[in-house]
């Protein structure tokens, strides 16, 4: 009798314990960019996908601003770029900002990401911007044409905006 209720237990919680967006993994729909990156410069493939508003609604978790530099509990009712470091859980990054991923540019058509590799020509441009910069960075496009670059510094996500850049 136990393992039923056990069971039924782990049925009926299942909702409140919705997993984070790294263990639902990216969405196989067309249009979506699947980035693989090395994130985090550790030498292992990443992943960086972009989730548009209420596409999990039940997903749990922390998403961090690198914009203003706080964490906050996930709103799965906004959009939100996951970045995989492929460690579980603890290495799931959740980049959400209310008013840079509401714009036409990212709730229209494919999200405007892309993968910046440190050794580029591009990427000698950012580095005077890009304090303890390790790993590839994902660029991420803006309504003015210009990019800002997200990168890992070795303990979080952090922003840079260039002024002038391609």
């Amino acid at each position: 009798m136990r393992p039923v209720l056990v069971l039924a237990g782990w049925l009926l919680a299942g909702p409140l314990l919705a997993a984070s967006p790294c263990e639902s993994g990216p969405p196989a729909v067309a249009g979506g960019a699947l980035l693989q990156l090395d994130f985090d410069g550790d030498g292992r493939q990443d992943r960086a996908w972009f989730l548009p508003a209420g596409a999990l609604p039940d997903a749990r978790g922390r998403a961090t601003d690198p914009w203003r530099r706080v964490q906050h509990p996930l709103d799965p009712q906004r959009a939100v770029l996951v970045v995989d470091r492929g460690r579980g859980s603890a290495a799931c990054v959740l980049i959400q900002n209310r008013r840079f991923f509401a714009t036409p540019i990212w709730e229209d058509g494919p999200p405007p990401v892309g993968v910046l590799q440190r050794s580029s020509a591009q990427a000698r441009a950012w580095r005077g911007m890009t304090r303890g910069w390790r790993g590839e960075g994902v660029l991420l496009g803006t309504e003015a044409g210009l990019d800002l670059l997200l990168y890992w510094d070795g303990r979080q996500p952090r922003i840079a905006q260039g002024r002038d850049l391609p």
